[in-house]
């Protein structure tokens, strides 16, 4: 299949998962969480479809989904769907800005929050750089402006995402659990580990493209 079929593909999946968010965003939460709690994959591919769409459509964000979801869901599933929801929305970001560059992304992304990034993103990305900058850099934004830039292929491309979304997506879900679980020794543990490797992966980082 050829690239512009797959986004094209891709593009019109997504208007299709967008407007059932948007459904699903003016039904009254209540009936929403009844739902979940009944069908626990309905519930489960709602979320997923959401980390997907917040990624691709960029001013829209699905953090603060991760910590709720946790309380439909158990942490370990709400981790691992933000890892998928994240990463093929990114990859399809980074598809989307490498096919199609600027004269599209204005639909997608703030073209101002895109060049933002485009001054620290080297055109030799290196696969370590990646995933370092997964861990301290929003997923959504990062995925055009590397797409837009760099000349790193799709498969590392692909790969470091993966690797650096998943630290932080099982961070947010369980520390969220823990908060609303009322175990807030743990939500401190949690809390404390994510901000020690925010500032480990921003110390490296700094130094290896410094």
């Amino acid at each position: 299949m050829q690239l512009r079929s797959f986004v094209g593909m891709g593009v019109i999946l997504l208007l299709i998962i967008a407007s059932v968010v948007t459904f699903f965003w003016d039904v009254p939460s209540e009936y929403i969480i009844r739902i979940a709690e009944k069908n626990i994959i309905l519930a489960s591919l709602f979320f997923m479809l959401l980390m997907f769409v917040a990624t691709v459509v960029a001013p829209v964000t699905a953090t603060p989904a991760i910590p709720i979801a946790t309380t439909i869901l158990p942490p370990m599933l709400v981790g691992a769907l933000s890892v998928i929801g994240w990463g093929l929305g990114a990859m399809l970001a980074f598809i989307i800005a490498r096919r199609y560059g600027k004269p599209i992304l204005s639909r997608f992304v703030s073209l101002d929050e895109v060049e933002r990034y485009e001054k620290k993103i080297p055109e030799r990305l290196e696969f370590f750089t990646l995933i370092l900058l997964r861990m301290v850099i929003p997923v959504d934004v990062l995925s055009y402006a590397v797409g837009l830039v760099s000349s790193i292929r799709f498969l590392p491309y692909s790969v470091a995402t993966f690797i650096g979304i998943t630290p932080f997506s099982f961070i947010f879900a369980y520390g969220g659990s823990a908060f609303f679980e009322g175990r807030y020794v743990s939500l401190l543990l949690t809390v404390g580990g994510g901000v020690v490797l925010f500032l480990f992966a921003w110390y490296i980082l700094k130094r290896h493209v410094s």
